[in-house]
This record gives C-alpha cells, structure tokens and sequence, in this order.
C-alpha cells in the first residue's frame, strides 16, 4: 500500500493520540497507585480491579503514544493501526466510566475526534503537483483532456466540397 498525505489532519490526529495516550499511561499509574482517588470502588468497575485496570490502561497509553507518533510516518498500515486503536480505547473507557465519569466521556469524545480525523479528514488520493507522474498517469491524463475538450464543428462531406467548388469557380 502507498502512503497518504494528510496535511493538516496528520499532526491533529498524531497529537490527539500522543495526548490521549499519555493521559491514558497516568490514568493508569493512579488507578495502580492510588486506587482510593477514583468514584466507584474497585468492585463497581466493569470486569477488572483498579490494580489491573492500572496495568492495562498504562500499557495501551504507550501503545496509543506509538501509534500516534506512526501516523507522522505517512503510512496507510499506521493509519489503520490508530484507528483500531482509537475505537478500541473508546470501548475500553466505556468500562472505566463508573470509576471516573467525566473523564471516561472526554476520551470517548477525543477517540470519536481522531476516528474522525483519521477516515473523512484525510484525503483519498496524493495531491496532483507531485515531482514525477505515476506510470500511466500521463497517457491518462491526456486522454481524458482529448474526451473532454469542446468538440470542433465537424462539416459534412457535401459542405466541404461544395465550398471547395465554389472557390475555384469563382
């Protein structure tokens, strides 16, 4: 596969993951830590304890850094790679929103923003101004230039030899 460009949206995305990764790592450092910080006690939260939820979330935030730091490499597997993780970390902040609502929903808003960023804010194709045509591209393009210029008026067989007639009659 060929790499992308992305302009803008690149480093958006890139810095939103970073952010959201690094949030994640001390998210989870306190909920290995300091399990007491959080709402909820360590039975309400969704499958695991704090201390596993600690090791798990601090693992996936320096999975989401590297991702967002693979994003700046221009490649499609990266692309794909973030946004499994991004939808991925949504799912997984669904079941730490009992420990800490708002901050569960603000991830899942930020994870919503890079899916965004990473599928309808990227373009489909490399812009036209590279240094050298892909091969074909050039036969391409000046076939369809010649299917779509403004037709010439064509005269029919009689028009041009009458007219020619007429010319040398005269």
């Amino acid at each position: 596969m060929r790499a992308q460009g992305a302009g803008g949206w690149q480093f958006f995305v890139a810095t939103l993951l970073i952010v959201i990764g690094a949030v994640n790592i001390v998210q989870g450092l306190v909920a290995f830590f300091t399990p007491v910080f959080y709402a909820a006690t360590g039975a309400d939260v969704l499958l695991l304890e704090y201390t596993s939820w600690g090791v798990l979330l601090g693992l996936w935030g320096v999975v989401l850094v590297v991702a967002g730091l693979a994003v700046l490499s221009h490649s499609t597997w990266a692309r794909a790679f973030a946004l499994v993780l991004a939808a991925a970390n949504a799912i997984a902040q669904l079941g730490f929103v009992m420990a800490m609502p708002l901050w569960s929903m603000v991830a899942i808003a930020v994870d919503i923003l890079v899916i965004y960023g990473l599928t309808a804010g990227w373009p489909s194709r490399e812009p036209a101004d590279t240094e050298r045509p892909r091969e074909g591209e050039a036969a391409y393009r000046s076939g369809y230039e010649a299917s779509h210029a403004t037709p010439h008026p064509t005269r029919s067989p009689e028009q041009t030899s009458g007219s020619h007639q007429t010319t040398e009659s005269q």
